[in-house]
């Protein structure tokens, strides 16, 4: 069998723009664009959008995190480092961490998911959690409920 990169990528090559309509709101100050759901091995890939200031609830992953800052920075609460536009970042599971974005730019980042992420309270006890079938699930309510075709969310898994 031969391997053909440019019809593997072919499949999972997307425009995104700003006013996409594929946008889902988490809060008031975060939004996500799926980009993939890998239903068998449990991982998504996704643009996280925070607004100048917002934040991402303390969480930590059961498995590592890859990222890539598209536009603006972000910083974790509990490190000294800043994530600025081009910066990778990994992030290894089981690390507790409370995403800020930038107070000016806010950011964008993508994001390969596995695992799960946990949300935690200040004592560190879980809160609540996602995974590939929670976003997948919230994902298809956010197009019922924006009457779009149902059958995008189909068109991302792998």
């Amino acid at each position: 069998m031969k391997f053909d990169s440019v019809n593997v990528m072919s499949e999972i090559v997307q425009h995104v723009s700003e006013d996409d309509p594929l946008w889902v709101p988490l809060t008031d100050q975060v939004q996500l664009r799926p980009l993939m759901f890998d239903c068998s091995n449990g991982a998504w890939s996704n643009l996280l959008k925070v607004t100048p200031g917002g934040s991402l609830a303390c969480h930590y992953h059961t498995s590592p995190v890859h990222a890539f800052v598209v536009a603006g920075a972000w910083r974790y609460l509990e490190h000294d480092w800043i994530a600025d536009t081009g910066s990778f970042i990994y992030e290894p599971p089981g690390e507790v961490h409370t995403l800020v974005a930038d107070e000016k730019r806010g950011m964008t980042t993508f994001f390969v998911t596995r695992g799960s992420l946990i949300y935690t309270d200040s004592s560190g006890k879980q809160i609540g959690y996602e995974d590939v079938f929670t976003r997948l699930a919230r994902f298809r309510e956010h197009l019922a409920q924006s009457g779009l075709d149902q059958t995008v969310a189909d068109q991302l898994i792998r």
